[in-house]
């Protein structure tokens, strides 16, 4: 009869364990319904949008060949805009690195400070990239092609950002946007080192 009215208690015992699981399991699963909910009626009632990038200016002082045309010379100098289109969001930018490139060849990258952007605020850096890509060999065609027919250097500058968004006290994220900018700058026609370029919006 001992045996009897132990092996009925540990039934009994092992059947509370498996219902105590259940309730956790439901518990979670409403926690995260729930905070789904919230996070889904956040976004329609403020409708948070990622920021948009542009180039408002570049000036390139120097280009050329170097090392029998595997390596570029360069001195260039990008204005680039940052704009929080949000009304009610800001923004936390915990990272932001740029990179100039020509041809897909990166001739230099440089980190931009972090910062906080306060809804419908528009910040500009300008970050400057100087000094010699080597094994760019590939691309002095390129290169020769573009400055003899006095065409476009075809640059290209890419921004990554790490960011957060921020309603109230609440910070929402992370968010990687990477922006892509095309830069085109005319050749000098008179033999001058200095070209410029107008504004141009990134892609995204």
């Amino acid at each position: 009869m001992a045996n009897s009215s132990r092996g009925s208690r540990d039934t009994s015992g092992g059947g509370d364990g498996g219902c105590c699981c259940c309730q956790l399991l439901c518990s979670l699963v409403q926690l995260v319904i729930s905070l789904g909910l919230v996070v889904l009626i956040w976004w329609l009632i403020f409708h948070p949008r990622l920021p948009r990038a542009s180039v408002q200016e570049a000036q390139l002082m120097s280009f050329s060949l170097a090392d029998n045309s595997t390596a570029l010379r360069f001195n260039l100098t990008v204005g680039l805009a940052l704009r929080n289109p949000n009304k009610r969001v800001g923004i936390y930018y915990d990272s932001l690195v740029v990179a100039a490139l020509y041809h897909g060849v990166v001739l230099q990258t440089a980190a931009l400070p972090t910062f906080y952007q306060r809804h419908k605020n528009t910040t500009a850096f300008r970050p400057e990239f100087g000094g010699k890509a080597t094994d760019a060999g590939s691309v002095a065609v390129f290169f020769g092609k573009e400055k003899s027919e006095l065409m476009d250097y075809n640059f290209e500058v890419k921004l990554r950002a790490r960011m957060r968004m921020k309603v109230w006290f609440i910070k929402i994220g992370h968010f990687n946007p990477v922006f892509d900018c095309k830069v085109r700058i005319p050749v000098p026609q008179d033999g001058g080192m200095s070209a410029t370029f107008g504004i141009s919006e990134c892609d995204r």
